[in-house]
């Protein structure tokens, strides 16, 4: 990993983190991981996916939430942006934002997203961002907390069936660009 840590280099990373838990584990076991850097300096986030849920974010300056997905300009050979260890040379990609100051950028567990209530209805992706649409968003403490406890009024009682972690990230005011 300190290879990888100063240049931001996340996709080799993922690559190289794919071949050693082939290599260690099983053959019937996998993980899930999310990468992210971010350069201060430039306000540039840099994020590579294995397979965990997309991250969403918010974008202060225009109120807007959007997913945090790759764009498929190109379609190429092979297998990308797996579960660590699952399938051979995969490869990753690196997504690579602008934020602002104000902006939250939030990551999840598939626990969270596959959420439960009662009736066993799931809470989805889309029903996920609208929870976060009718958050606050002035503190990436104060989403996140509103975020677990509209999340566990969803559920209303039905217990987790996975772990459930959420990471809210923000952009502090006082990071502006050069």
């Amino acid at each position: 990993m300190h290879t990888y840590l100063a240049a931001l280099e996340q996709a080799s990373l993922m690559s190289d983190l794919n071949e050693a838990v082939r290599e260690e584990l099983d053959g019937v076991h996998y993980a899930t991981m999310v990468a992210v850097g971010f350069h201060g300096r430039r306000g540039l986030l840099v994020m590579t996916n294995a397979g965990h849920p997309p991250a969403f974010w918010y974008r202060a300056d225009r109120d807007e939430w959007a997913w945090f997905e790759p764009r498929q300009a190109e379609e190429r050979p092979g297998i990308s942006d797996t579960p660590l260890g699952l399938l051979p040379n995969a490869s990753y990609d690196r997504m690579i934002v602008k934020l602002e100051p104000g902006d939250l950028v939030v990551l999840y567990s598939d626990g969270v997203s596959e959420a439960t209530n009662p009736a066993d209805k799931e809470l989805g992706r889309d029903d996920l961002i609208g929870l976060a649409r009718s958050l606050p968003t002035l503190s990436a403490a104060t989403f996140g907390t509103k975020l677990v406890q509209a999340v566990t009024e969803f559920r209303a009682g039905h217990p987790p069936d996975d772990d459930e972690t959420i990471i809210v990230l923000q952009r502090s005011p006082d990071q502006s660009a050069d």
